[in-house]
């Protein structure tokens, strides 16, 4: 089995980079719309501990996991998990298919973020032009409607966002997405610092810290607790190739523990900022706290009409959204390129052309499903063939490798721990991983059987259409029991 020919040691050229490029994958639009509005509704600092435990204890096993074997074999997901079969004399047929089954869901995710992106672009340049002045709850839902329902207006936007994606994928790693990665991820950092001073500034700032950091036992429950392991199951970009693909980049004098732990950590203290800022705003123009699509494109554009500076912040804001998704088009585009390019050759601008030919078609079939109102839901379908097959048959047979098969030298020689860190590692992997992600798979058929409006895990969005409030404006922030 040949290395993969775009992916040499030294890929990444030092350390700071491949820390950029993990940020990178875990800063995605769930920060925004899905964790803090589940935070709010579910019991705020209890909800948050268990995110957070399970985001550590749940998901760090699985990025360190995925990372490491990318690195020993320096190839994409299917040929690294089969590598390590044979490596420890195993043979399993159903290894290079889970590797495959991350390639796909790259690939749906990549045509959800295409349309994603492309909706925000619009808004971006809306925002920026004054387009939003004036915008009542009913004029904005109109708008976002209206936009929706228009397939060549969506399309044109889709394919401008693609084209921004397709200028950086299309270059060599270090001229290409190493370069756009020290640009972008500070950039997003600024920014991100930006909105939580302009949010805190509007005099709410202490009332969004209550809604969020103080513990509500009593609004937590089991469902709220199960949602906060699936969101956090969800939120790493684990089983869809991305962490495998980066790994096989990985330099080999990055700690993997440091690494893993930091994707976590980083996950977290972004979408406290952005919950800190996106809760402070809508509590002080009180505009009802949603999820998804009408958080962003209804509830929030109402509030930039209604504060000073409006204009602006708004444009901040919808630049915030538009480079979140874009690093997350960009690094699921990236799992093909990467994968073609070891069946091709070192060819970038080849292998680039040719992983367009099946996102493409993801791209055209997520547009066809956000445009289409009949019918079967195709983007809700799409969701689901992630959350509930691609992603969790990935990471189980992640689990079954490397918690029960694999053997424990084969192991040691590239996770970088040792003693009790390699025992605590592999009980996690064994058996907190495989629950964590059935938790993950019931609550999402759970909400998808209350309405594919109120699905949230996802790493693309909180619904497919306008959604019942999680804050509405009339009851107290540190007080929501929704039921």
């Amino acid at each position: 089995m040949h290395s993969n020919p775009g992916a040499p040691v030294t890929a990444w050229g030092s350390r700071w980079t491949f820390a950029l490029a993990l940020a990178a994958v875990v800063l995605g639009a769930g920060n925004l719309w899905l964790v803090p509005p589940a935070v709010v509704a579910h019991g705020g600092g209890a909800f948050l501990l268990v995110y957070g435990l399970a985001l550590m204890f749940a998901g760090v096993p699985v990025v360190m996991t995925e990372l490491a074997m990318a690195r020993r074999y320096r190839q994409g997901p299917d040929h690294s998990l089969q590598a390590a079969a044979e490596g420890a004399g195993l043979h399993s047929r159903s290894l290079p298919w889970a590797g495959r089954g991350m390639l796909l869901a790259a690939l749906l995710l990549f045509g959800l973020y295409s349309v994603l992106g492309g909706v925000s672009l619009a808004w971006l340049f809306r925002a920026a032009l004054g387009e939003l002045r004036g915008a009542s709850e009913a004029s904005a839902a109109a708008l976002f409607t209206d936009f929706a329902g228009d397939r060549q207006q969506v399309a044109l936007w889709q394919v401008v966002f693609v084209g921004l994606v397709l200028a950086v994928a299309l270059r060599n790693l270090g001229r290409g997405v190493q370069r756009s990665l020290r640009t972008v991820v500070p950039l997003l950092g600024v920014l991100l610092v930006i909105m939580m001073v302009v949010a805190l500034s509007s005099g709410k700032g202490q009332e969004a810290a209550w809604s969020l950091f103080w513990p509500r036992w009593e609004d937590l429950g089991w469902y709220g607790a199960a949602l906060a392991i699936q969101l956090a199951v969800y939120s790493l970009a684990v089983g869809v190739g991305v962490l495998m693909t980066l790994g096989s980049y990985m330099p080999g004098n990055a700690s993997m523990p440091l690494s893993a732990v930091g994707v976590a950590v980083v996950d977290l203290v972004v979408t406290l900022v952005l919950g800190l800022a996106v809760t402070a705003l809508v509590l002080a123009e009180q505009v009802p706290l949603t999820s998804g699509f009408e958080l962003v494109f209804v509830s929030l554009p109402q509030v930039f009409e209604a504060m000073a500076g409006g204009q602006l912040a708004g444009s901040l804001f919808y630049l915030v959204m538009v480079l979140l998704v874009w690093t997350s088009a960009l690094f699921t585009l990236e799992v093909v390129v990467a994968r073609v390019t070891e069946t091709l050759g070192g060819n970038r601008v080849v292998a680039g052309i040719s992983a367009m030919l099946p996102a493409g078609a993801a791209a055209a079939l997520a547009l066809f499903g956000f445009t289409w109102a009949g019918g079967v839901d195709v983007w809700a379908l799409m969701e689901l063939v992630v959350m509930l097959v691609l992603v969790p048959v990935s990471v189980l047979a992640l689990v079954r490798l490397a918690g029960w098969q694999l053997p424990p030298r084969q192991l040691l020689a590239f996770l970088g721990v040792r003693g009790r860190g390699y025992r605590l590692w592999r009980w996690l992997m064994a058996w907190l991983v495989p629950l964590a992600v059935v938790v993950a798979v019931v609550v999402t058929v759970v909400e998808y059987r209350e309405g594919f409006c109120r699905l949230a895990g996802t790493a693309v969005c909180g619904g497919g259409g306008l959604e019942r409030p999680v804050m509405p404006i009339e009851e107290e922030p540190h007080g929501v029991n929704i039921q």
